[in-house]
């Protein structure tokens, strides 16, 4: 046993400064790592020198080479030691396998150059731990292999799981405005390329369905479309929603997790809603658009990313900027083509388009037959604002739906609101006040006048609504009133 450590010794100081010498030179000239981040590590040489280190210190077990359960744990020990160094160290295991690779490659060249067959010792210790990196080889280029397929196995499930989801849209845009035609020109020029788009508009425009079309016509259609909306996550989780994190990064962690820019890998990251993003995360974005890599919550690894963004505000980014509650460099980052998606009342000559879509779509959910609009109801949809944008119109359209049963969907159906105070219900009213007012007759303008004023109670006066459910204009039923 004396012999044999002062053998091993003797190859320490001799062999082992050659050696790491050699190894050193292999990762610089293999050409297998030219693209390699490995070579460029700042801790590499002291990493490497721990690394040969421990490996000479572990070949003075005699009993390696019987490979027992008793005698390959020092093995099995060392490889757990190296895992964990490796972390610490901010080493990937990818990285960990091609440093026992060129190590290995080392050696033979040692071998080669200065051992000869008189000098038995020699090529036994040598020769043994040459069987070491085997071992660790295997052993660390198992897990990498592991770590790969679970990380392409989750990317497949989401992406199976995203083009197989039934979605509540179609796969296409209502409208034949001035407005919507340039919307489409514009979206046009950007299928086939990556470009990085940012989309605003008030909310309720449709900025997710464009987002959704511009990704299912572009050249990664047949990648994952993932979306984040920044506003709905709680700050203390965005950063592991869109980044991933490790097994135990923290308290709740008790698994690994990717994060949406990773399930988003060759395809689409959709950030609905970034102005909501703070500050600080803010700055990670930034560094990860420029970068163009992330790095898990408790991980060491720097993951490429091949990820085309698409972002979308209901807020003027550039008024953030300039109130201080948004980057700059942030901005510029993601202004690179910016869409203004218009609002309804911007295109209101879409209004019947979608209202026709939204009868049709919604009467075959709710199993009634498709109503038709009435002249005055028309002209109710033209008349509003919509502070919320098509998707205000939907819900009005699917609630008159419900409310008309199949019977035409006037003005005063559409104006109804269930619950409000004193409103009956419409398509009631005029058989209410006939079985309840009309108990005799009477001059036709004493009729019209207390049936106005029995409308105007209906409608709690609002002479808008009540104008259009007589289907009068309101300077005629004020020239009425007056009258």
């Amino acid at each position: 046993m004396k012999k044999k450590e002062q053998a091993l010794s003797h190859i320490k100081k001799d062999q082992e400064q050659t050696l790491l010498h050699l190894w050193l030179a292999e990762i610089q000239e293999n050409p297998r790592l030219k693209d390699q981040e490995l070579p460029q590590k700042g801790n590499l040489k002291h990493y490497s020198k721990q690394f040969l280190k421990k490996l000479f210190s572990t070949i003075k077990s005699p009993d390696i080479p019987t490979f027992s359960a008793e005698t390959i744990k020092p093995v099995l020990n060392l490889w757990h030691q190296l895992t964990a160094t490796q972390q610490d160290q901010g080493f990937s295991t990818r990285e960990t396998a091609l440093l026992i690779y060129t190590l290995r490659t080392s050696l033979l060249k040692y071998m080669d150059q200065h051992c000869d067959q008189k000098n038995y010792k020699n090529i036994s210790e040598l020769s043994q731990l040459g069987q070491l990196l085997d071992l660790l080889g295997m052993l660390t280029f198992e897990v990498y292999q592991v770590e790969k397929d679970t990380v392409i196995q989750r990317q497949s499930e989401q992406i199976h799981y995203l083009q197989t989801q039934s979605h509540s849209f179609q796969d296409k845009i209502i409208g034949n405005s001035p407005a919507m035609q340039q919307v489409f020109q514009t979206i046009g020029l950007i299928l086939e390329n990556d470009i990085t788009v940012l989309l605003e508009g008030e909310s309720g425009t449709g900025k997710d369905l464009l987002a959704t079309i511009i990704h299912q016509h572009s050249k990664r259609k047949n990648k994952a479309f993932v979306t984040l909306n920044c506003g709905a996550i709680p700050k203390e989780l965005i950063e592991s929603e869109l980044f991933g994190h490790e097994k135990g990064a923290f308290t709740s962690a008790d698994k690994q997790r990717l994060g949406k820019f990773e399930l988003a890998q060759e395809g689409t990251l959709f950030l609905d809603e970034v102005s909501e993003l703070p500050l600080d995360m803010q700055v990670k974005l930034l560094r990860v658009l420029q970068n163009k890599e992330i790095e898990r919550i408790g991980g060491q690894e720097k993951i490429s990313i091949n990820t085309r963004i698409i972002a979308a505000s209901n807020k003027p980014l550039k008024t953030l900027v300039d109130e201080g509650k948004f980057r700059v460099d942030l901005f510029y980052r993601l202004h690179v083509f910016p869409i203004h998606v218009p609002a309804l009342r911007e295109r209101k000559s879409d209004i019947p388009l979608l209202a026709t879509h939204f009868l049709n779509l919604h009467a075959k959910n709710f199993n009634l037959s498709v109503p038709q609009l009435s002249a005055d109801a028309s002209q109710f949809l033209q008349g509003q604002e919509w502070q919320g944008n098509v998707r205000e119109l939907e819900n009005t359209l699917q609630r008159a739906l419900i409310l008309s049963q199949g019977n035409p969907i006037t003005a005063a159906i559409l104006d109804f609101r269930p619950g409000q105070k004193g409103l009956q219900l419409p398509g009631t009213i005029q058989n209410d006040y006939h079985h309840k007012e009309f108990n005799q007759i009477e001059p036709l303008d004493a009729l019209e006048k207390r049936y106005i004023h029995w409308a105007l109670e209906q409608f709690n006066d609002n002479m808008s609504a009540c104008a259009k459910a007589l289907g009068l204009s309101r300077t005629t039923l004020y020239n009425k009133l007056k009258d």
